[in-house]
Parts: structure tokens; sequence; C-alpha cells
């Protein structure tokens, strides 16, 4: 089982893997990464219906459902789990008991890596909040005194990365500098990332420059996407995940 490389995306709502790190997704499944996306909400609250309007207040999670669904076909993710928060209240869930969540899951698959929202960069509260408790898993994984399970034992996952939304680019530099910072390049696989962002078409259609035949000049459309590194750069190894798909570009 575990000599196929896993990565463990834990993200709040669907398309947020699309927008953020769709294009390392796809790179790392085109090299043979197992990629498991837990996703903490079905995005019930999401302001756009689609544009002309394509679903209601109460089928919209069912769409976006089916959204994500195909996303995830297009970025090769394997492997889709939600944790069933309703949407636009995972700040307000106990971050203990999330975490309790989060760890059984990182237990059963087991990955090398952790991709989440920073809890101060997030941009919503949301992704805040979801990262928090992922960071706390992440944490306790490898404490077997945590959360124990008579199945699946405690494994400590290797590394954390947080995405780096391009809105708070420029600022996460001027506060912590360029060496907490790895990037990754997507030229590759910018494609697939678009085609995924067309599958939530609900939230995307309002988004006219994704429709067009020539690559949209968007801010999150760029040939890289950037990731904060979540433990010590000293604790970076040559064998993390991160860096051994980007020795293969």
């Amino acid at each position: 089982m575990q000599s196929q490389q896993r990565l463990l995306v834990v993200l709040a709502h669907p398309d947020d893997e699309s927008f953020l790190c769709g294009g390392t997704i796809a790179k790392m499944s085109e090299q043979g990464v197992h990629i498991t996306l837990l996703c903490a909400t079905k995005g019930e609250m999401g302001r756009r219906m689609g544009n002309p309007i394509l679903a209601t207040r109460e089928s919209l999670p069912g769409l976006r459902v089916k959204e994500l669904n195909s996303a995830c076909e297009e970025l090769g993710i394997n492997d889709l789990r939600f944790l069933h928060v309703r949407d636009k209240t995972i700040e307000f869930e106990s971050i203990d008991l999330l975490a309790e969540r989060i760890v059984k899951v990182i237990r059963e698959v087991r990955p090398g890596a952790l991709v989440t929202f920073h809890e101060k960069y997030g941009g919503h509260p949301d992704h805040c909040a979801i990262g928090r408790a992922a960071e706390l898993a992440f944490l306790k994984s490898g404490d077997p005194g945590f959360y124990p399970d008579p199945v699946f034992p405690a494994i400590k996952v290797h590394s954390l990365y947080f995405v780096l939304w391009h809105a708070f680019h420029e600022k996460w530099l001027k506060e912590n500098g360029l060496s907490s910072i790895t990037r990754v390049n997507i030229a590759g696989t910018l494609q697939k990332k678009i085609r995924a962002l067309r599958s939530h078409r609900s939230q995307t259609l309002a988004v006219p420059e994704l429709w067009g035949n020539q690559i949209p000049s968007l801010p999150f459309l760029k040939k890289s996407e950037y990731f904060i590194k979540g433990n010590s750069p000293n604790d970076i190894e040559d064998n993390d995940l991160f860096q051994t798909i980007e020795r293969m570009r």
C-alpha cells in the first residue's frame, strides 16, 4: 500500500481545490501520486447559482458535489471525501473534534504530505477554520494517544503545506520572506486546471474570461502555484513529496 506516494488535501468548499492548487494536484497525479481530497462542506451557501441560474438554494449542494466529482476526474483525484460540515459554519465547530476526524482519514490514507489553508492567510472564515483543524491533525497524527484507533495505527505525516492564495502572495512575502515558499511549475497542467474550473459551472460561469478559446489572463491562472511550508524548512528533507515532484518536471 505504501509503495505509492500519497497526498491529502484538506479544504473547505467545492472549487477550492481547482482555484488554489489544481495545477499542482494534476501534476502530482500525472507522476503517480495518489490524491485524497477531504472537503469540509458541500458549498451549499455559495452565493452563485450559475449565470444563467442553474440551481435553487435547495438543489445547490447536490449540484456542487456533482461539479466537484467532475473536477476531480479532470485533476486525477483518486479519492473524494466530505466532512459534511455546513457551509459558512466551520469556525463554530469544535477544532478538536474536526482534528480527530481528519486524523482518522490521515491514519487510513497514510499520506506523505498534507495540504490545507493557513489559518491567517485563508481569506475566508471557513478556510481559516479548516486550516487550523488540519494543522492540529498534522501535529497530532503521530501521537497514538490522540484519538486511539483500533484499526489504523498512528502515523506522522512528513510535511505540511498551506496553499498561498494569489491575493496574499505579496503580503506573505513582505511579512515572512521567500525562504518559506515552495513554487510548483504547473505550465504542463494549466489546461487541466482550467477544465477543472469549468467543471464548477455554477461558480465560474460568472467569470467570462475563463470560457474563451485563449488561456485567460486571470491572477489564479498563472504558470506557477505557491505554497507555504508548514513545518520548518530545516525539517524539509530531500524525500519531501513536493520537492520530489518538482525534480521530475
